[in-house]
């Protein structure tokens, strides 16, 4: 398994998803996933995890007014991160595109890291980017399906996932960089 701080690491992915939230509390994969795009110009898509809820979806929806599905992209700009009131994670958005980056948001619509894998997927991400903290889940965690391990099995065939600890040292938890 790689073992290196973050920016020592070298990938040729295209599209790289990470999971982080509105909050600075996994700012750590954040500042990976940037640097790694920085280094291989590939897009970033900040994965907003904290927005998903069992209750409503945060972006609009055919379930929703007619039409206001076709108001937003997929992925999201730092501008309709500002219309669906989202602007913590908007700010970032666009602080890595006036850094030079390829750089878009989301809000995730499930739990788990199946979620975030399925959403890779779809697309074309390379490379996925998860918290270290994800090896030893909480409860909570795990009840949601928030595991590096259900991750590393959903994306088993042909997606990288790296798993970043709060130092900036990164693992490979499932393909190949």
């Amino acid at each position: 398994m790689t073992d290196l701080p973050a920016d020592d690491i070298r990938t040729k992915a295209r599209v790289i998803v990470a999971w982080v939230g509105e909050d600075d509390e996994l700012a750590h994969v954040e500042r990976a996933a940037l640097a790694l795009a920085r280094t291989s110009g590939a897009r970033v898509i900040l994965y907003d995890h904290d927005a998903a809820s069992s209750f409503s979806d945060p972006v609009p929806n055919e379930m929703g007014s007619e039409g206001e599905e076709q108001l937003f992209g997929d992925p999201l700009s730092d501008q309709e991160l500002v219309k669906l009131g989202v602007e913590p994670m908007a700010r970032k958005v666009a602080a890595a595109r006036a850094d030079g980056l390829d750089a878009w948001g989301w809000l995730a619509t499930g739990h788990g890291t199946d979620e975030l894998v399925a959403y890779g997927r779809r697309h074309g991400a390379d490379l996925l980017l998860l918290p270290a903290e994800l090896q030893e889940p909480g409860l909570a965690d795990k009840l949601k399906g928030e595991t590096a391990d259900k991750a590393a099995e959903e994306a088993a065939d042909g997606v990288a996932v790296l798993l970043v600890d709060g130092a900036g040292r990164a693992e490979v938890a499932a393909g190949r960089l």
